[in-house]
């Protein structure tokens, strides 16, 4: 007979599910397809040498990315370490007042290099150099003699035969000029006696 489309279904009981492991055999024979494993009464296959590898390469990439990461870090604090030196040398070598005496060293830079614009390249090049250093010297005596020092004790310490060499030439320049300054004097001192040995003659000529 028929169901009437008003009539009750018949009650159905589900079962759960077998939770537990696999048998032997069965675990054999899906064996050469990978390891089976039951996590939660789900079965979970594995392949052995993908896992391996898998597992290799990924703590190989974390190896890697660490020292990179360490050495990214390295380098990024001995730049801050050097900058941080440079700031405190820069802030230690400025011993006169900043402005507005850039200013004028800028404004007679940029003088050197428009007059030196029609010039030889190596004109161009030395004019604006030479009277920012004239501009510096004047404008920033002090900074600019602490600047010296330092530089004169930087060559001194990465090209010791250089400054040895350039000390050489200044040593000479400097006895050359004493020797000049003492000609000069001396021929100031003849002058000034030939000059009033004449005097005389001319005074005691005329007497």
């Amino acid at each position: 007979m028929a169901r009437s489309f008003y009539e009750d279904d018949e009650v159905v009981i589900t079962k759960p599910g077998y939770n537990a492991e696999i048998s032997k055999d069965l675990k054999q024979q899906q064996g050469a397809h990978g390891d089976v494993s039951l996590v939660k009464g789900m079965t979970i296959r594995t392949v052995p040498y993908l896992e391996s590898s898998l597992n290799k390469a990924r703590l190989y990439l974390h190896d890697k990315l660490s020292v990179i990461e360490a050495e990214i870090d390295t380098q990024i604090s001995a730049t801050r370490n050097e900058l941080n030196t440079l700031s405190t040398k820069v802030s230690t070598s400025i011993k006169d007042p900043v402005l507005p005496n850039i200013i004028y060293i800028l404004t007679l830079t940029l003088t050197g290099s428009i007059l030196a614009s029609k010039s030889s390249l190596p004109t161009r090049f030395l004019a604006p150099t030479l009277f920012g250093t004239a501009s510096f010297a004047y404008y920033m005596p002090q900074t600019f003699q602490g600047t010296k020092a330092k530089l004169v004790y930087f060559e001194s310490e990465k090209f010791p035969e250089v400054f040895q060499q350039q000390s050489k030439i200044l040593k000479e320049l400097d006895n050359q000029k004493t020797q000049l300054e003492a000609t000069l004097a001396s021929t100031e001192t003849s002058l000034t006696t030939v000059v009033h040995d004449a005097r005389v003659y001319i005074y005691d000529l005329f007497k």
